[in-house]
């Protein structure tokens, strides 16, 4: 992944970097609420977030999930919506507790208290912000909850627990606050949910989800397409309601959420090169396909060098833009990546799907040639049923934000078919549009913009596997490796490694993702010299322990904002 982070690295830190951090959970609720730009959809959604029942908010990273999470919980704390008790709580470090399902019986058990206790952490920090609210003399210090947490997630479970903190607890403790304050009810706000990479933690998650559902406390969930996995017992649809975060990169109102979004983070920047290329801004918004996270990674990197980027007179040097606007999909690919570590057992998942993809992109490219810029394709459809594999890998390209379902529409006797949008990114660099022609954004611009003419390639799975030289027999599940000599396993019972003779140990995701050195994070060659020299950190487990970020502050170039972006990489790194 192209890193977009550290730009001016030999720099100090520039006056408005903070207003470039792109998740919402690291920025301050002041500034948070001076920077966030109204999503398109952002009045219905918030309703929905402060009201009442289960909901499941849904997109892949960096669209925006949180950011609307934030808004519906300072909504309810402000008072602009009231008689609701807000708790917001981000499950983002979930996979800390993921050991529990390797090594123990009874992990469900003891995820299940982390997760009430997360809950009841969050709670209290409502009413302490909150200040005027009856607390219930029962409701635990937010000091004992947060070393029940601490132990937790050091996996140093506590029998003591067994008999406090249930789920029955919660509920009753949240239904008292609702009581003692005659407010109307509770909403739950999850970030980051179920974004465990273990199905079976997963699946505990949403038992838990609907348990703590009742008449008067309405849980939240924010959640990825294409790899949760929900229980038995839950149904979406009937246990919750699921609404769409993510914005279609199509229309003004798209454009003009985007414009917003960039105006209000260069604010007072003194930085003014938005009004003098709004087209060439434009088109960057549409390249990073509706995440406002890449679009944001592109105005940080003009921000930080604008000379890099910047002709004598104001305006945006064009080629220059064109290389920008690659930074979006690079993100999404590199998202894609991770899932070879995230979930090595779909490894072959991984690998046939960047096939796959880039599969569709050659499909879509010879049926845009020779066509005028008005009537090329930035989506195909795909005949149903895609078959498990096929649905699994299309899971994975929406968990990157690679592709983005547009619909479904049934062509008689040929069939039902699935409509996708393809990141706009990969479209323009790979010359998927326009072609040949002289590159130019206004040209994108006209592909981009053009009325669909409900023509696209229309695929087939046979197909599109043959176009990939993809086998269908070469979608496997892998067994984990020997933790001496790297070799597979040769079979899910092996006990002891086919290839040196070593015990083989369960293996834990979270443990494997936590050793891995720092340089797997997209930070820049310089800034990781940098971070080796002057500190003993070397691993990604040595950036999550240091909670206070007293290790990163202490190195040259490293103030406040740049170690809350580098603990964001780790987390995210682990989520």
């Amino acid at each position: 992944m192209s890193s977009l982070l550290f730009t001016d690295e030999a720099n100090d830190e520039l006056p408005f970097e903070e207003n470039f951090i792109e998740q919402a959970e690291y920025i301050g609720r002041d500034k948070f609420l001076q920077l966030a730009a109204e999503h398109p959809r952002e009045v219905s959604i918030l309703k929905k977030l402060v009201g009442g029942g289960a909901k499941l908010l849904i997109g892949p990273r960096g669209c925006g999930k949180s950011t609307l999470m934030r808004k519906a919980y300072y909504a309810a704390l402000g008072g602009e919506v009231t008689g609701v008790f807000p708790i917001y709580v981000n499950f983002k470090l979930a996979l800390k507790l993921e050991p529990y399902y390797v090594n123990g019986p009874n992990a469900s058990y003891w995820f299940k208290k982390w997760l009430v206790l997360k809950v009841l952490q969050s709670a209290v920090e409502t009413i302490e912000i909150s200040d005027e609210l009856v607390t219930p003399s029962r409701l635990p210090s937010k000091k004992k909850l947060s070393q029940r947490i601490d132990a937790l997630e050091a996996n140093h479970s506590d029998d003591g627990l067994e008999e406090e903190y249930t789920v029955s607890f919660l509920v009753e403790l949240v239904e008292e606050i609702i009581s003692e304050n005659d407010l109307s009810r509770s909403v739950v706000l999850i970030d980051d949910a179920a974004h465990s990479f273990s199905e079976k933690q997963q699946e505990d998650f949403f038992d838990f989800f609907r348990a703590i559902k009742t008449r008067l406390l309405s849980p939240k969930a924010a959640i990825y397409p294409g790899i949760t996995s929900n229980s038995a017992s839950f149904h979406v649809g009937h246990d919750a309601e699921q609404i769409d975060a993510w914005v279609r990169p199509n229309g003004s109102e798209y454009e003009e959420f985007m414009l917003s979004l960039a105006t209000k983070r260069l604010e007072g920047t003194g930085s003014d090169f938005i009004s003098d290329n709004e087209e060439d801004i434009r088109f960057l918004a549409y390249a990073s396909f509706g995440v406002p996270r890449g679009f944001l990674g592109m105005l940080r990197a003009v921000y930080n060098s604008p000379e890099s980027y910047l002709n004598s007179d104001g305006s945006l040097n064009k080629a220059k833009v064109l290389r920008l606007s690659r930074a979006g999909r690079d993100m999404s690919h590199a998202v894609f990546d991770s899932l070879t570590a995230k979930l090595p057992s779909y490894e072959s998942y991984v690998e046939n799907g960047s096939k796959l993809y880039q599969a569709i992109l050659s499909e879509l490219k010879a049926f845009n040639k020779g066509k005028v810029p008005s009537r090329q394709a930035i989506q195909f459809a795909i005949k149903t049923p895609l078959g498990a594999d096929l649905e699994k890998v299309f899971g994975f390209l929406q968990y990157s934000g690679l592709i983005m379902p547009a619909g479904q529409i049934l062509k008689g006797e040929k069939g039902s078919f699935k409509i996708f949008d393809v990141h706009i990114g990969d479209l323009a660099a790979d010359n998927t549009i326009v072609g040949n022609r002289t590159k130019s954004i206004p040209l994108f611009l006209e592909v981009i913009r053009a009325t669909r003419h409900n023509a696209w390639p229309r695929l087939s799975t046979n197909g599109l596997l043959e176009t990939a030289k993809v086998k269908s027999d070469t979608f496997t599940l892998s067994l984990p490796l020997c933790h001496s000599c790297e070799t597979p396993r040769d079979n899910p019972e092996a006990k002891f490694c086919s290839n040196c003779g070593a015990q083989l140990k369960p293996s834990s995701t979270y443990e494997a993702l936590v050793q891995k050195d720092i340089s797997v994070l997209p930070i820049s060659a310089t800034m990781l010299k940098r971070i080796k020299a002057n500190s003993h950190i070397r691993k990604v487990r040595d950036i999550l322990i240091d909670a206070s970020r007293e290790t990163l502050l202490g190195i040259n170039y490293i103030g406040k904002v740049r170690a809350t972006k580098i603990v964001a990489l780790a987390e995210e790194h682990v989520s």
